[in-house]
C-alpha cells in the first residue's frame, strides 16, 4: 500500500497565535499541541517535532517511538528548567509510524488519532485529560464529555514533569483505510458524526483536511486547529498527492492572518474558475481581475515584507501579483512560527487592511526582541 496525505493547521478564531505543530514526513506523522498558553506552548510543540525529526534521520522503527517521546519529554523539561519564562510549558503529541500495513502509535495528551474504515469512525487514542479520565471511569457519557467545561484540563503532557507515561498502540491496516491525527481544536469543535461525514464526502485528503478546519472555525474556532490525514491506497490506484513537507510551524497560524484568511484564498471554486479561464484563453482578463480585486502581504526575493496586489501563485506560467509597497521589515526578524505564514502570503481585502497587517507584523517583531515575563507554572491549557 502507498500513502496519500493531506495536512492543514490554523490559528482558529479565538487565539492570538498557533501553538500547534505537525509533522508529515512519510512514513512518520505527528501532531503536537502546546500546553501552557503564553508560557511557551509554541516552543514546546516545535521542540517536539524537532526532536522527533532529529531522532529519525536514519529511519524510524516501531520500537523506537516510546523512546522518541521520552526524549521529547526530557528536551522540553530541561529547556523549561533552564529558562524561567518557559516554566510550565509542555505539549501533547500523537505520533504514528505507518509501514508494512501497520500503524504504530505513541501518544501523550489529548490530541487524537482516528481510524475511518468502511464508513465507520473509531477513536484510536485515549484523551489524557480530566474528562477522559471521568469517561473511562464511567462517570460521564461520550455526549457529556464532548461539551464538559473542564475538558481542557489535561492530566498528561510532555515536558511538565521529568517522567511521563507513553501509550503505545498498533493497528493492522487495510486498503482504503483513513487515519486522522488532530489537535483538540478539531475534536472539541466537530462532532464525530460530522467528522465522519466529511471523510465520506471528500476523497482527496487535502480537501478533507481543509474542510475539517473550516468546519471547526465555523463552529467557533475556540482553539488552534491541526489535522493530518493519511489515506492507505492500493499500489495502482489513483494519482498520488505528495505528502506535505514536515513543519514545526504552519501556514495559517498568525493572529495577523486569522481574520483575513477566512476560508483560504477566496474559496476553492472561485480560484478553480480563474484557473480554467486562464487555461482556455482568458489569461489577460483573469489576470486583470485578480490584480484588480485581490491583495496580500508576502515577501520579495530579498526576504523583505512586501504588499502585493494579486495572489502569490503563478498559474500556467502567468504571474498573478504586482508589488505595491516594499517595507523595511525583514521576514527573518519575525518569530519562526510566523515566517512561513508571511512567506506563503497573508490575504487581505484592501490596501488599508494591508497597512494594518504591516503594523501588526512590526509589533510582532518588536515583541519578539523583548524577553518574556516570568509567569507562575500551570498545567492548564489556555
Amino acid at each position: 500500500m502507498r500513502l496519500v496525505v493531506g495536512a492543514k493547521s490554523d490559528v482558529g478564531r479565538m487565539r492570538d497565535d498557533n501553538q500547534d505543530s505537525y509533522l508529515a514526513d512519510e512514513p512518520l506523522f505527528a501532531v503536537a499541541d502546546g500546553v501552557g498558553g503564553h508560557l511557551g506552548g509554541d516552543v514546546a510543540s516545535a521542540t517536539a517535532i524537532r526532536v522527533i525529526q532529529e531522532g529519525t534521520r536514519e529511519g524510524a522503527q516501531p520500537e523506537q517511538l516510546k523512546d522518541l517521546l521520552l526524549k521529547v519529554n526530557s528536551a522540553i523539561y530541561e529547556k523549561a528548567q533552564s529558562a524561567p519564562h518557559l516554566r510550565g510549558m509542555g505539549t501533547t503529541c500523537t505520533l504514528v509510524l505507518v509501514e508494512n500495513g501497520s500503524a504504530h502509535f505513541a501518544h501523550v495528551g489529548d490530541s487524537r488519532a482516528y481510524l475511518y474504515r468502511a464508513g465507520e469512525l473509531a477513536q484510536v487514542t485515549e484523551d489524557h485529560n480530566l474528562v477522559g479520565r471521568m469517561l473511562s471511569e464511567g462517570r460521564l457519557s461520550r455526549e457529556e464529555a464532548a461539551h464538559h467545561p473542564q475538558r481542557n484540563i489535561i492530566t498528561r503532557a510532555l515536558g511538565l514533569d521529568p517522567d511521563v507515561d507513553v501509550d503505545l498502540i498498533t493497528l493492522e491496516l487495510k486498503e482504503n483505510d483513513r487515519l486522522v491525527i488532530c489537535s483538540d481544536g478539531l475534536s472539541s469543535m466537530v462532532e464525530e458524526e460530522a467528522l465522519a461525514d466529511v471523510l465520506s464526502a471528500e476523497s482527496d485528503p487535502q480537501a478533507a483536511a481543509e474542510r475539517l478546519v473550516d468546519d471547526a472555525n465555523r463552529a467557533g474556532g475556540e482553539d488552534n486547529i491541526t489535522v493530518v490525514l493519511i489515506d492507505l491506497k492500493g499500489e495502482s490506484g489513483g494519482d498520488e498527492i505528495p505528502p506535505r513537507v514536515a513543519r514545526s510551524r504552519t501556514p495559517t497560524e498568525s493572529p495577523v492572518a486569522e481574520e483575513r484568511t477566512g476560508r483560504g484564498w477566496g474559496g476553492r471554486l472561485a480560484w478553480s474558475v480563474l484557473v480554467v479561464a486562464i487555461l482556455v484563453g482568458g489569461a489577460i482578463a483573469a489576470r486583470w481581475f485578480v490584480l484588480s480585486h485581490a491583495w496580500f502581504v508576502g515577501t520579495n526575493a530579498a526576504g523583505v515584507i512586501t504588499v502585493y496586489k494579486g495572489i502569490p501563485d503563478e498559474v500556467a506560467g502567468v504571474s498573478l501579483k504586482k508589488i505595491q509597497q516594499e517595507t523595511v521589515l525583514k521576514v527573518s526578524s519575525l518569530p519562526q512560527f510566523l515566517r512561513s505564514n508571511v512567506m506563503d502570503g497573508i490575504k487581505v481585502d484592501s490596501y488599508g487592511d494591508a497597512q494594518t497587517t504591516i503594523r501588526n507584523l512590526r509589533q510582532r517583531i518588536r515583541e519578539f526582541k523583548q524577553p518574556r515575563p516570568t509567569p507562575s507554572p500551570s498545567k492548564k491549557k489556555s
